[in-house]
């Protein structure tokens, strides 16, 4: 009779437990039904897409010799930032929010809330970095071409992108090193707030540089210097509209996330959930743009799969689709860019 008592009261005891930590989540989270099914709905097919076009991307850069380019390098980078978020990012917030929806799995939900929330950042945070990188880079490469094509290798832009792979991944370790969340937020924000910062300013450089030295070449008398810079300048271009991408996906999400650095509302915690799944969909944006801005991406994807055709061009990077050759190397730099 005793130990029957104990198991009813142990049950009893555990419910009670469970119904408390459901509670809790459910009132801190601001749980609704609606918006945790549109997130599922959402998310899904686009975390699908965002696996395949970017192993599609970095399947196709390592195959093909001719992409094998610093700048090919380093938006495979980016490439693989967005395959992580498809792959495990997006599966983590749909099985988090979907956990919510069960009072067996809601208290363990808060597991997978907080693997969820350390690669959102990872992954986030790198997409910012990556970028910032590839501005810096295509500065440099449209602002003295020859100089950058003969300095830069691939050796040199895959090393420097890991090196910076591994700072932030340390950054985002320290993050759960048993700092508090006020801190947390804080340095979160000062970290995207700078990010965003640099990235708006090295546009704009970017934008100028390709504007003044597009009126130098077309008064060079160096036919090579000419070819040069209008590789290098639209693949800066499509660095540019990566660019906008993440601002139309990411901006929404990090306004929030700076407000939540000086406030802790569940009302704000409710509208940062509305903006992941337009940040999280960014990944699935990025190939697109990769192949609508490069016929070699292109034609290497095609070949990747229907075998190389007769005729192969010059190496180019992923911006080149207007590929120069023969007495088409004497068009414009205006429609080259």
């Amino acid at each position: 009779m005793e130990l029957k008592m104990a198991d009813n009261s142990t049950m009893i005891s555990n419910r009670t437990s469970q119904l408390s930590c459901g509670q809790e989540i459910l009132e801190g989270e601001s749980y609704h039904y609606d918006l945790n099914i549109s997130i599922i709905v959402i998310n899904t097919p686009f975390a699908i897409f965002a696996v395949l076009s970017n192993l599609l991307v970095i399947s196709t850069i390592c195959k093909s010799q001719e992409l094998r380019v610093p700048a090919n390098i380093l938006l495979s980078s980016l490439a693989v930032t967005d395959l992580l978020v498809g792959l495990i990012t997006q599966p983590l917030f749909v099985t988090w929010r979907l956990m919510l929806h069960y009072p067996s799995t809601i208290c363990n939900s808060e597991v997978v809330h907080s693997l969820y929330e350390a690669f959102l950042h990872l992954c986030t945070g790198g997409s910012f970095l990556c970028l910032a990188y590839l501005s810096t880079d295509r500065f440099l490469a449209v602002s003295k071409p020859l100089h950058y094509r003969a300095k830069v290798t691939t050796t040199q832009a895959a090393r420097n992108m890991i090196i910076l792979w591994v700072v932030w991944i340390g950054i985002v370790v320290l993050r759960y090193s048993g700092i508090d969340e006020e801190t947390n937020q804080t340095i979160t924000s000062v970290i995207a707030g700078t990010l965003v910062l640099y990235l708006l300013a090295a546009q704009i450089a970017l934008i100028i540089s390709i504007k003044r030295n597009s009126i130098h070449a077309l008064h060079s008398e160096k036919n090579t210097a000419n070819i040069a810079y209008k590789r290098e300048a639209r693949v800066a271009l499509t660095i540019v509209y990566i660019f906008l991408a993440l601002l139309v996906f990411l901006l929404p999400a990090v306004v929030v996330q700076i407000v939540l650095g000086f406030t802790s509302s569940n009302q704000s915690k409710t509208e940062l959930n509305l903006a992941i799944s337009a940040l999280l969909i960014n990944s699935s944006a990025n190939p697109l743009i990769y192949f609508w801005r490069s016929r070699d991406m292109r034609k290497a994807a095609r070949n990747l799969f229907l075998g190389p055709a007769t005729n192969t061009g010059a190496a180019e990077s992923i911006g080149s689709s207007d590929r120069n050759s023969g007495g088409n190397s004497e068009r414009s730099l205006e429609d080259a860019v």
